[in-house]
């Protein structure tokens, strides 16, 4: 029988092991897949930590996937959209699954709050117990879970699997209100925020600042349609930081605020960056990361501001990966170059590290990590 490596997580803090697990044959309705990329996100990394109490280690993580199909179980020959797939077709695999058929699901519109709550790709634990390989921190992986759902796409891995982190940034811009003449501060741009300054610029914003402390995600985010860049590095959080993005918007604050920096400190600020009567639309603190003060009059009240929150995706989960795909599909920006490393699966717990350590990988910045488990 074949098997599979996987990179485990085997308790908060690592260490990562590489464990051999047999390669299933797919049953009715199910796939196995060839891993060719997974990306790594922030989530990630507070996971590895410990910092999000769902989780039961060992555990398998990786849940921005793309692969090949080299296995179909009875019954499965076409993928969401209706388009029929085969052996060797590329597909991108949205990692949340739902029954379709609850009360949540059906009547709320919020299958993340499924009443069945099965179990995601990427957040397998304990990895032991049911189908092992459901992380995409592996060479193969089952698409066992009920409610799964996958696209073919054309698209290369490297760009594919950038979907996942651009079916929550479109969630973000719809929580945002952005439209067309929207003046939009994306507030941190690793992957997710670099995603929300492309698709603010799709949408029609009239003007996109990009905010952060690393010079090459800056760059980046320009080439990805940010009009002006705002480097804090330098800058004391507070006053002087917010003086530096209303100056780059043109001497006033932004109608939206998409808060992408992952820190109860970061969402704090991002308040001040917004003009009155605008939203912030806080995406980044998706695992608990503490408080920060908050004034209800002078923070929100006397400035007639909306915070809203974006959880994952949301709603349209699924619909708005498909989204993601055909927008990264247009072709006319540079999304292949928001991949910064490729690394083999023996160097997950060293990639995961780089995360929380200052963003640094074999001695460049990290922009997005990238698992090659052919590697």
């Amino acid at each position: 029988m074949a098997t599979s490596r996987a990179a485990i997580v085997t308790g908060p803090g690592g260490p990562v092991e590489i464990r051999d697990y047999p390669v299933p044959t797919p049953g009715p309705g199910e796939a196995v897949i060839r891993v060719e990329l997974c990306g790594i996100c922030g989530t990630d990394a507070h996971v590895f930590h410990g910092r999000l109490p769902s989780i039961t280690f060992p555990a398998l993580l990786g849940h921005e996937i793309v692969g090949t199909i080299t296995a179909l179980g009875p019954g499965l020959d076409r993928d969401f959209a209706g388009q029929p797939v085969t052996i060797g077709d590329r597909i991108g695999v949205f990692p949340a699954t739902s029954c379709g058929t609850c009360y949540e699901c059906v009547v709320l519109r919020r299958p993340g709050q499924c009443r069945q709550k099965p179990q995601s790709y990427g957040f397998k634990s304990p990895v032991e117990v049911g189908p092992s390989l459901t992380g995409g921190f592996a060479e193969y992986l089952h698409l066992a879970n009920p409610g799964t759902v996958f696209y073919r796409t054309e698209l290369p891995p490297e760009v594919a699997i950038l979907a996942e982190p651009m079916s929550v940034a479109l969630h973000g811009l719809h929580r945002a209100g952005i439209g067309l003449g929207s003046t939009v501060v994306v507030q941190g741009v690793g992957a997710i925020g670099l995603m929300v300054v492309a698709a603010a610029r799709a949408a029609g914003a009239a003007r996109v600042v990009a905010v952060d402390g690393n010079a090459s995600r800056l760059a980046l985010a320009a080439e990805l349609g940010a009009d002006a860049v705002v480097d804090i590095s330098p800058l004391d959080p507070g006053a002087p930081r917010h003086a530096a993005v209303r100056d780059a918007l043109g001497g006033t604050g932004a109608t939206a605020v998409v808060g992408c920096s992952g820190s109860p400190a970061g969402f704090a600020e991002a308040i001040g960056y917004v003009a009155d009567g605008g939203t912030l639309a806080e995406l980044g603190n998706f695992t608990d990361r503490g408080t920060t003060a908050f004034n209800p009059y002078t923070d929100l009240l006397k400035r007639d501001i909306t915070i809203a929150g974006v959880y994952g995706a949301g709603p349209d989960m699924q619909a708005r990966y498909l989204r993601a795909l055909e927008i990264l599909g247009r072709g006319a920006l540079p999304f292949a170059r928001v991949v910064s490393h490729r690394v083999p699966l023996r160097d997950v717990e060293l990639a995961l590290r780089s995360l929380s350590t200052g963003y640094q990988l074999n001695g460049s910045d990290v922009v997005k990590i990238a698992i090659d488990p052919s590697r």
